[in-house]
């Protein structure tokens, strides 16, 4: 019998995408559901920890659905009830940066020039000032890596005054566009790029980058998409670190600084992320035909990582990776975000050159640890049924 997984994988390396009819084997929600449901009960069980899950799924037809779990007991950060559904808020960590990346294309096109070009008046050493804006993107900054430990000096993303003197002695760690490495440092400068830096102050570069922002979401149906501003803390849920240990109640909640928005500062609810991996995966009105996502999600780049060994590929934001337990790869563009108290993951089938939309993505978004695991299994599940 032809399974689900296998039948994509041939489609795909045929260069086109199945159109599923009415007897291709549904999407296994109930399965789905059992696998979030557990998720958030270890959590009680083992960390006394009030986890939530929004699970949202696109199938081959562009239809979505979302899946919750945790909603007993939910509370914001103050411990007062909150509703777990379609319009609860959840920071979204990195999956910010392929924002990023669409609001850049959406206002200027592909990615030419370099910081300097982009980031003038502001005073850049020489080797920050020419780094290439595509370099950027595709995660080969040749800054170092920073997603693990800081790499600059405290206080650096505080204000445009810091960081500003900060670049202007910096200079990049290796050669850009020759290694990948993952520079948080690296998506604030493209976002800050795109959003007019050049000008104004930390908070006026975030406030024009959310304006951006809003616009792009209008247009996807993303529209309560946005920065996070102080008052969005009563409406998120109560979160917990990567070791299960609670935020507390006067914890600020901020994801970012000002500077960071672009790279990881955005909250979204699961409809809003829904309607945006709708429009990723093609099935927005004239997205088979869409530039944008030619561009952004079509290239592959592979080199190798700047601290040594084998690195990622990536397109313009995304991670590409294949299912690991296929019977041929498929490849999937995913990225995942992580911020104090929140985790996410989003990924679906690459479909470029195909000729149809992706067949299959999911979403994840919890106020805990674990969204990418628990992304990356269900959309094995999919494609295992």
């Amino acid at each position: 019998m032809l399974t689900r997984r296998a039948f994509i994988t041939a489609a795909l390396a045929l260069g086109s995408a199945p159109a599923f009819g009415a007897g291709y084997p549904p999407v296994p929600y109930r399965a789905l559901q059992g696998m979030i449901d557990a998720a958030a009960e270890r959590a009680r069980r083992d960390h006394g920890a009030k986890r939530a899950v929004v699970l949202g799924v696109v199938n081959p037809r562009g239809n979505g659905q979302l899946l919750f779990a945790g909603a007993h007991g939910l509370t914001n950060p103050a411990g007062r009830p909150l509703a777990l559904d379609g319009g609860t808020l959840f920071e979204i960590g990195s999956i910010a940066k392929v924002f990023t990346t669409a609001l850049h294309f959406a206002q200027h096109g592909p990615f030419t020039g370099t910081l300097g070009d982009w980031l003038a008046p502001r005073r850049l050493s020489p080797g920050m000032a020419a780094i290439p804006l595509a370099a950027l993107a595709r995660y080969q900054p040749g800054l170092a890596q920073d997603n693990h430990r800081a790499v600059v000096p405290p206080g650096t993303m505080a204000s445009f005054d810091a960081l500003f003197r900060y670049l202007a002695r910096a200079a990049p760690a290796a050669p850009p566009g020759t290694c990948y490495s993952y520079s948080n440092l690296g998506w604030s400068l493209l976002a800050m790029a795109g959003a007019g830096a050049g000008r104004g102050s930390a908070q006026d570069f975030a406030e024009r980058y959310d304006a951006t922002l809003k616009a792009y979401g209008a247009t996807c149906g993303a529209t309560h998409t946005g920065i996070f501003r102080p008052a969005m803390k009563a409406r998120l849920p109560r979160a917990y670190r990567r070791n299960w240990q609670m935020l507390t109640p006067d914890t600020d909640y901020r994801p970012t600084y000002p500077t960071g928005v672009g790279s990881g500062g955005i909250v979204a609810s699961g409809v809003d992320m829904l309607a945006f991996l709708r429009h990723q995966m093609g099935f927005s009105e004239g997205g088979l035909d869409d530039p944008a996502l030619a561009y952004l999600q079509g290239p592959v780049f592979a080199v190798p990582a700047c601290a040594g060994g084998g690195a990622p590929r990536t397109a313009y934001g995304w991670i590409l990776s294949d299912i690991p337990d296929a019977s041929a790869p498929v490849r999937v563009l995913t990225k995942d975000g992580a911020v104090a108290g929140f985790t996410a993951w989003m990924g679906f089938i690459a479909w470029q050159g195909t000729g149809a939309p992706s067949p299959f993505g999911v979403f994840v978004l919890s106020n805990a640890p674990g969204a990418a695991p628990l992304g990356r299994a269900a959309l094995r599940r999919i494609l295992s049924a």
